[in-house]
């Protein structure tokens, strides 16, 4: 086959819509290889992340979960054996309060590990209420059997060794000093408790009570609703909270400043009840009645950049077929290596989005790395096409695409919404810029006189 055959053979593949349409696709495909370690590295980065924050949180304190107090009182159980020998074990019955009040104070402050943001907070948390007397008339316990001097009172805290100070439980007109672990609480994960040798038995009125405690924690913060009627104030300075939880706030005020928040739950709500024994209530019961809020910043610029990369195909067909309309409409002919490096480029926008979102935020990062990929796009286009007005062309397109980009990682809720309404109009754009072409002869000589 002679040179001038395969050259008019190659003339006319590179003048086919079909084959330069493949070659598109191809190419897209080829850039996802690129792509998908830019994924990779973003979640490595994501995952150091977690890491630093681990190691900070593991020496302050984790995320915590506040439940109690809870009195619990041991009493003796008798069985006989088929033998007729008496075996005696001890069993706990576990009240919980008539009135919970509890004002939750928040400090906040930020730490580093290295580049990367450590919310904590320091916790002031005061207690009140008061105790009904325990009533052992519903369960087949003998009075003479309940171990009422060696009650204690406990207080749930799933990371104890973040607690800086606690004061002693005043009881009754008395006090007693808090001592480490749970006590005989099992439903409880951790915590502290008190020692009642004064408890007593009988009684027709409440008993008072009422505590203090400091500690840290990060992440969030939560409670178990154990009072009969349970309320909590809570005060912070954080101005982005989440609550979270079974109960959301009954009043609340969020303000750049902060936030106050107040709940108050009657027991009816709860999946347990006032009173129970040993094993008829169990620590994922008060876990799925807890709440609260969550003290994580709302911006994870890492999930931001991942569901930014999800969008990477549309950028880089729609910029290939730009292209292709200038060679279309322009009769210009542009090499393969052009469009890989123009992919490349846009490629390249995720990488600088993720390493300058560690140092200067998502929105600054967002904004130099998109001008930087338009800016070195357009002058390419300048350079290479030797016009100014498909310079500014591909620099608006550009422009347009990165600013709908934004617009869809910051309306998550009305990403769908958004997103088929951008689609149908660049689509509409793109059908009315063709309107005229007649592609059974894009790319066939034109006929002779």
């Amino acid at each position: 086959m002679s040179s001038g055959v395969m050259n008019e053979l190659r003339e006319r593949a590179g003048r086919s819509v079909l084959l330069r349409m493949l070659f598109i696709a191809f190419l897209v495909l080829v850039l996802q290889i690129p792509i998908f370690m830019i994924d990779s590295t973003v979640s490595e980065r994501e995952t150091t992340r977690q890491v630093a924050i681990a190691d900070v949180t593991r020496t302050w304190g984790g995320a915590q979960q506040v439940a109690g107090p809870v009195l619990t009182v041991p009493y003796l159980v008798r069985a006989t054996d088929d033998k007729g020998k008496v075996t005696v074990r001890t069993a706990h019955a576990h009240f919980l309060p008539r009135e919970l009040d509890t004002t939750a104070t928040i400090t906040t402050e930020i730490r580093y590990r290295g580049i990367f943001r450590v919310p904590l907070y320091s916790l002031t948390l005061s207690s009140r209420g008061a105790f009904t007397p325990p009533d052992f008339s519903t369960w087949p316990v003998a009075a003479a059997d309940v171990l009422w001097d060696k009650a204690v009172l406990a207080v749930g805290v799933s990371d104890p060794k973040a607690l800086r100070a606690g004061s002693a439980v005043r009881w009754n007109g008395g006090t007693s000093d808090f001592r480490p672990g749970r006590g005989p609480g099992t439903f409880l994960e951790a915590g502290i408790h008190a020692p009642l040798p004064g408890l007593g038995a009988g009684g027709a009125r409440t008993v008072p009570f009422a505590f203090d405690l400091s500690l840290g924690g990060s992440h969030g913060l939560q409670f178990a609703p154990l009072g009969m009627e349970t309320r909590i104030a809570m005060t912070s300075a954080w101005p982005d909270p989440s609550f979270i939880g079974a109960y959301l706030p009954t009043s609340r005020e969020i303000g750049p400043k902060g936030f106050t928040a107040r709940w108050q739950i009657p027991h009816l709500g709860r999946n347990f009840p006032q009173q129970w024994l040993d094993g008829e209530v169990d620590a994922k019961a008060l876990a799925n009645a807890a709440f609260g809020v969550s003290l994580l910043s709302p911006v994870d610029a890492y999930h931001t950049i991942h569901r930014a990369v999800k969008y990477q195909i549309l950028f880089l067909l729609l910029t290939f077929v730009a292209f292709y309309l200038f060679e279309l409409f322009y009769a210009l002919r542009i090499h393969p290596v052009q469009y890989l490096l123009v992919g490349s480029a846009l490629c390249l926008f995720y990488l600088l989005l993720l390493s300058l979102s560690e140092h200067i935020g998502f929105v600054g990062a967002y904004a130099i790395a998109s001008a930087a990929v338009v800016g070195t796009i357009a002058g390419y286009v300048r350079a290479a096409f030797g016009s100014d007005a498909r310079a500014v062309t591909i620099a608006a397109m550009l422009v347009a695409l990165y600013a709908f980009l934004f617009v869809l990682l910051h309306v998550q809720d009305y990403a769908l919404l958004v997103g088929s309404l951008g689609l149908f109009l660049v689509v509409a754009l793109l059908m009315y810029t063709t309107r005229k072409v007649d592609w059974y002869r894009v790319g066939r000589p034109a006929p002779s006189d």
